[in-house]
């Protein structure tokens, strides 16, 4: 971002399952997974190479699995990153960002009980260019991350992506997917999660400060983790 200019993405969202991956990523677990969260998503310029990064999130969410029922609301995990841009390569322009994922009284992360405390931390790479396509503007986004987690739970390898177009003046497509390779642990009492998520999405933009999301979300491949479906309702403003 600019410095002194920002940016927020105050979303809610409604997440939901009857099945869930085993070990070996088939979706065969029997389960009951209901996951509704309000988060605020905020940019903001500290300098022209320095942006500062947060994203607090409030849910109510309820897993059974079997006859074994865990739930909770209030504060989930809050992200607290900072990120610096490094240049352009050609086209592309380069950031690293680091941060801390701050426990709260609800969901932490994949396959861990809600409410388990333990401070997560993450390294990412960064990587973006804009383009045309057919004459319409478009962008694509590349992020590669590593997460250590805490509290018994096994590391992760991530790696996010974006492509958006310019459908119209107004109206934006967003394409996107989220994969968490899990890195095995030699205590073989952690399991290793992955999971392959796509969004597709549309915002449309009222102006150039203001915009409104609609996506829906789904969790194709996975291992120890639910298959859930997601809708998200969001509000873009720019500030």
């Amino acid at each position: 971002m600019e410095a002194g200019k920002g940016q927020s993405i105050s979303s809610f969202t409604w997440q939901g399952t009857t099945r869930g991956f085993d070990g070996k990523g088939k979706a065969n677990v029997d389960l009951s997974f209901q996951k509704y969260e309000n988060s605020i998503y905020i940019e903001y310029g500290l300098s022209d190479n320095w942006t500062l990064v947060a994203r607090p999130a409030f849910q109510t969410v309820r897993l059974r699995t079997g006859d074994i029922v865990d739930e909770a609301d209030g504060l989930g995990a809050t992200e607290l990153s900072i990120r610096r841009a490094l240049g352009n390569v050609g086209e592309w322009v380069v950031s690293a960002q680091t941060g801390a994922f701050i426990p709260g009284r609800v969901e932490n992360g994949f396959n861990k009980p809600l409410g388990q405390r333990g401070l997560d931390w993450e390294i990412r790479a960064l990587a973006g260019r804009s383009f045309r396509v057919a004459g319409r503007p478009g962008f694509v986004d590349f992020q590669l991350g590593f997460r250590e987690r805490a509290q018994g739970s096994g590391n992760e390898i991530r790696l996010d992506s974006t492509y958006g177009m310019m459908a119209t003046p107004k109206l934006q497509f967003l394409l996107q997917s989220f994969i968490v390779v899990g890195i095995p642990s030699s205590r073989r009492a952690i399991k290793t999660n992955d999971s392959l998520k796509t969004q597709i999405g549309g915002v449309w933009h009222f102006n150039n400060d203001t915009g409104a999301q609609l996506s829906l979300a789904r969790t194709l491949i996975g291992r120890n983790v639910v298959r859930d479906t997601g809708v998200t309702l969001s509000w873009w403003k720019r500030f």
